[in-house]
């Protein structure tokens, strides 16, 4: 008898591989937490802690695609 095998999924097609907007924003704000904490909560630096940490995240996003 012939054996069958699931066929398996590729992740980078599987579409729940995909970060939610919501999930994206998630790791933005936890990578900008620790971008501020790591330079002593400067809150004039809130918005340059931000840009920093999406830019990262994207980063790292683009890199698994």
């Amino acid at each position: 008898m012939k054996r069958t095998t699931k066929k398996e999924a590729n992740p980078k097609n599987d579409s729940s591989s995909h970060l939610s907007a919501s999930q994206r924003q998630s790791y933005i704000a936890v990578a900008a937490y620790y971008l501020a904490e790591k330079n002593g909560f400067n809150s004039d630096c809130d918005v340059d802690h931000w840009l920093a940490a999406e830019a990262e995240i994207d980063q790292l996003l683009a890199k698994e695609e």
